[in-house]
């Protein structure tokens, strides 16, 4: 029986591969009549649920029709090549030559029915991830094809597809079954279909932001984006290219991803990017620049200039960061100002920004007696509640300055001096920033 099932699958591929006959026969070839009876019968056995009869009659089909007599031949047999698949016990080779004939169904549909030849390929890589995603030996076919797929469809492939192409290149440079050069080179290209996305679906431009930044991650996984291995990789490039704005904007973002923003490349190219249009990204990568070479008055001016030409959830990643920079310069009400105008833009800093404001009521300075002077840590704790309550991730840090605030609660009995009790409503003023909260006392 083994060796009669194995011999099924030998004739079925070489069925596949070999030309089929009598293409100019009609619709249903030479072999017409066995044509026919078998499209019937396997389609009837599929419809029972009888796969294993549905199996063999489906091989006759493949082997006396046309390839083009029906698509559904292609797309059934997927179909009952899974079932057998995902039931058989036997050995490795055979269960192997199983997803071969997945692979070729696939090939032949997108050969014969090209309008369906996206989908169909699409249906072989999601097999090739299923049967061996996991599987180090198939590394690089997969990777050959999930890059040959990007290759072919650019921005119309599907976004997931080419991540995991990237991360496979990942695993075959870990495998040292790549170089660097060749993982570069296929980021580049995967770059560039994502950029070529955004300009065809500007209305998607978050959506593919996030992508990409899968695509990114999964690059920086690899190990190869080290600086001096990007310096050596796109210097030549930026060389080459200098006016290339897309090439530009890959290059300094992956500098500004990987730390590497004090290089001499990261100035020239981000320069560049200025002078040939200047945006709200590039004026962003000039204050970084600045920053890290000391000069914030420099870096300051161009932040501003950011926050001032963005639009929407960039404006408010720029107004978080300028929030910041207001807070370490101890313009207190400035960065409380601008951290609120940035969790209105992007949600993405609604708990930071909670956060960030409460840490500047904890740093700011108040004058009164001795309940005016601590009552800032009641703010400050409120905030803290709310930055946790808006994103989760924070709450691990904002119970840590809870507890810490906590210690400069008044005592109950200082607090019953000044006829406070817990629980009554109470007015902070101090820095140029007033709040509401309640008081809270150590008992």
């Amino acid at each position: 029986m083994k060796k009669l099932r194995l011999t099924l699958f030998l004739a079925l591929a070489a069925f596949i591969i070999m030309p089929a006959k009598g293409s100019a026969q009609g619709r249903f070839g030479k072999d017409s009549v066995e044509c026919v009876n078998y499209l019937n019968f396997y389609a009837d056995f599929l419809k029972q649920g009888n796969m294993k009869d549905a199996y063999e009659n489906w091989v006759g089909a493949m082997k006396y029709c046309p390839p083009k007599v029906s698509q559904n031949l292609y797309i059934n047999g997927r179909k009952i090549m899974h079932d057998r698949i995902s039931n058989f016990k036997g050995d490795a080779a055979t269960r192997d030559a199983m997803i071969d004939t997945l692979v070729m169904l696939a090939d032949r549909r997108a050969e014969y029915f090209p309008n369906r030849g996206k989908a169909a390929i699409e249906g072989k890589l999601s097999d090739l991830m299923i049967y061996y995603g996991e599987d180090a030996s198939k590394a690089k076919l997969m990777y050959q094809n999930l890059d040959a797929y990007a290759t072919k469809f650019g921005k119309d492939a599907d976004p997931q597809l080419v991540v995991n192409a990237m991360i496979k290149a990942s695993e075959l440079f870990k495998a040292q079954q790549i170089t660097e050069e060749e993982v570069m080179n296929a980021y580049s290209k995967y770059n560039d279909i994502f950029e070529a996305k955004r300009i065809a679906n500007p209305a998607e431009f978050a959506k593919i932001d996030e992508e990409e930044a899968m695509l990114q991650n999964a690059f920086i996984n690899s190990g190869v984006a080290t600086c001096d291995n990007l310096i050596k990789v796109f210097t030549p490039r930026f060389q080459q290219s200098p006016n290339d704005t897309t090439l530009l904007k890959m290059i300094s973002g992956l500098l500004n991803i990987n730390e590497c923003t004090d290089t001499e490349l990261f100035s020239d190219v981000v320069a560049n990017m200025y002078k040939l249009k200047p945006t709200a990204g590039s004026a962003y990568y000039l204050y970084r620049f600045f920053m890290n070479k000391g000069d914030e008055s420099s870096a300051l001016d161009y932040l501003k200039e950011a926050t001032n030409v963005a639009t929407g959830i960039d404006k408010g990643t720029y107004l978080y960061e300028l929030a910041t920079v207001h807070y370490k310069n101890r313009n207190y009400s400035s960065a409380v100002s601008v951290a609120r105008q940035a969790s209105e833009l992007n949600p993405k800093y609604a708990g930071k920004a909670e956060m960030l404001i409460g840490t500047i009521w904890a740093s700011v300075s108040c004058g009164g007696d001795e309940i005016a002077k601590r009552a800032k840590f009641w703010v400050a704790t409120d905030y803290m509640q709310r930055a946790k309550a808006k994103d989760p991730s924070l709450a691990a840090e904002a119970d840590k300055n809870i507890i810490r605030y906590r210690a400069y609660f008044p005592k109950a009995e200082d607090a019953f001096m000044y006829d406070l009790v817990d629980g009554r409503s109470y007015t902070v003023s101090c820095g140029g920033m007033s709040a509401s909260t309640i008081v809270r006392t150590n008992k």
